[in-house]
């Protein structure tokens, strides 16, 4: 999997001033680690799980391969997420909730707090929050 900064306005799924990258992690690259609050896990696992109808709300496309974690070996995934907050939107791997869980991985506050206040993927606040979002790619596609 590719490598980005945490906070990049930049990453494989998406790019543009809208953008955070947040956990592309690699074991060449140190990373934040901590505690997290319990119920932050709790609903990154939730949108982790629901990453399928994140990218159909995103408009964003599959992507193909799935990928082992540079770090143990032990996960493998090969969705993407996205949470929004207002005029961001973070861009994540599925990975990211192992990421957290087991190799204590800490993402920006920003990030926590978008996670805990998000509607859920696949339901219809989520169309709603991402549709801007999905309007920005669709016209650098030039589909809109």
């Amino acid at each position: 999997m590719s490598w980005y900064r945490d906070m990049a306005t930049d990453c494989m799924v998406v790019q543009g001033d809208h953008v955070r990258a947040i956990g592309w992690l690699s074991d060449k690259h140190p990373f934040p680690a901590g505690d997290v609050p319990v119920e932050f896990l709790v609903r990154l696992k939730e949108f982790c799980r629901r990453w399928g109808h994140g990218v159909d709300a995103l408009g964003w496309g599959m992507f193909r391969g799935r990928h082992r974690c540079e770090l143990c070996g032990e996960c493998v995934a090969g969705g993407n997420i996205g949470v929004p907050a207002d005029d961001v939107l973070f861009a994540a791997p599925e990975m990211v909730a192992h990421y957290v869980e087991t190799h204590r991985y800490a993402p920006p506050a920003e990030f926590v707090a978008a996670v805990l206040s998000a509607p859920l993927p696949g339901t219809p606040e989520y169309a709603e929050a991402v549709a801007a979002f999905r309007e920005i790619e669709l016209r650098k596609f030039g589909e809109l």
